[in-house]
């Protein structure tokens, strides 16, 4: 039994609960929250507003749509 119980206390220092997301942890529980994160494309500083997209190069940092 208490090779048992050492390899649960191994087990459960290596790989906490704290780690798996829980049910409140998704965006979809937080609207609000994912309101405020989400920009639009237009505004975001790296749009190119002559062409209507975003350079190859800056869609890596989250600029879409990208122009190719």
């Amino acid at each position: 039994m208490s090779k048992l119980g050492a390899l649960l206390i191994i087990c459960l220092l290596l790989f906490p609960l704290t780690a798996v997301p829980m049910d409140g942890d998704q965006p979809a529980d937080r609207p609000a929250e994912r309101m405020q994160d989400d920009i639009s494309f237009e505004q975001h500083p790296m749009f190119d507003a002559t062409r209507r997209c975003c350079n190859a190069g800056f869609c890596r940092f989250g600029c879409t749509p990208c122009c190719y």
